[in-house]
């Protein structure tokens, strides 16, 4: 009886073993191709005359909205992580240092997924491994409230861009706003009762086969919710104004109402269109061009700040998040040969 005690106590901790050891090697892996993509879009990038010609042309004045784009780089990404510190609070106590590091890995696994979905891989892998079921739920809801406050801030600003540039709404664009707007009503209502469903589930037949995704969500009030939708809001606002910062910055000239109803309109559109995030700049500066572009001339400078703010606040981010990665990497292989060191 102790053998077999023993037998089944070996093979558990070998399955463990097995996939905290594959959980790490998505590290690498990501480390390779994040580092890969990087190098073939720097070689592939064929506006550096453009980008050349225009930083020659510029005036120092303008340097002040670079200074502020850089300036507000680490507030956007210390407030995605003090909301991911929020959000896993219930299920694990995590330091910001460790919530940072979690949300810099998700960039780099989200790079070459559809619409950074990938992002859940980065994340869960700083958590506990017995509470990774529960990292991915919470992963979702993250990007589902910030893709709420997109549209909720995104539709208003695209009836009103549409009202003032072509006089009238097209029918398929009404439905469109039609769609987005019953969706971010269900949303609004399941967000704020995901405590009470999550406490009807447990008393489901589902309830075994969820619970360990599910259960996290009863941790949470209404108050805890809205704090959540809050910080996504703000964070909304600071990457909107980098946006209008690096348009500023490559002279193009806005009327604070042009901005305030073409910038949104702009995330609106990529927010909601199918891509992959190492894709997302071509898709974020086409519809900068076809958006912002209604009210300036200065194409080229619009695509350009399409690509630089896309750089900054992605591209910086994703390499230092390979790197965390591959750090985790390593701490876990030491981990792992700890405990087959006890083991033996």
């Amino acid at each position: 009886m102790e053998s077999a005690g023993l037998s089944t106590s070996i093979t558990k901790k070998s399955g463990f073993l097995t996939s905290k050891s594959l959980s790490a090697d998505v590290g690498i892996l990501f480390f390779v191709l994040s580092f890969s993509f990087l190098g073939y879009k720097l070689l592939s990038f064929n506006q550096y005359d453009a980008l050349a010609t225009q930083w020659e042309q510029m005036p120092f004045s303008q340097l002040w909205w670079l200074v502020g784009v850089l300036t507000l780089i680490p507030l956007n990404w210390y407030l995605e992580a003090l909301k991911w510190k929020m959000l896993t609070s219930g299920v694990q106590k995590i330091t910001l240092n460790e919530s940072i590091k979690a949300v810099l890995a998700g960039i780099s696994t989200g790079f070459f997924t559809p619409n950074r979905i990938g992002e859940l891989v980065g994340r869960v892998a700083f958590l506990d491994y017995g509470n990774r079921k529960s990292g991915v739920t919470l992963s979702i809801v993250n990007s589902l409230t910030q893709n709420a406050v997109m549209a909720m801030c995104g539709i208003p600003a695209c009836i009103l861009f549409f009202t003032v540039t072509k006089g009238k709404l097209k029918p398929e664009l009404i439905y469109f706003v039609l769609i987005l707007l019953i969706s971010i009503l269900i949303f609004g209502l399941i967000f704020f009762s995901l405590p009470r469903w999550s406490r009807l589930l447990k008393k489901s037949r589902l309830s075994e086969k969820i619970n360990s995704f599910t259960d996290c969500l009863s941790a949470y009030n209404r108050k805890d919710l809205l704090r959540i939708m809050s910080i996504s809001l703000f964070r909304y606002i600071v990457f909107s104004t980098q946006f209008y910062f690096m348009l500023r910055f490559f002279s193009v000239e806005l009327t604070p109402w042009q901005a305030l109803i073409s910038i949104p309109t702009s995330y609106l559109f990529v927010t909601f269109t199918p891509s992959l995030a190492f894709s997302e700049v071509a898709v974020r500066s086409s519809y900068a061009v076809l958006v912002v572009g209604v009210f300036s001339t200065s194409t080229v400078s619009i695509a350009l700040s399409g690509v630089c703010i896309w750089a900054l606040n992605f591209i910086i981010p994703m390499v230092a998040g390979s790197v965390m990665l591959v750090r985790k990497r390593l701490s876990s292989i030491n981990g792992m040969e700890t405990e087959q060191n006890i083991q033996e």
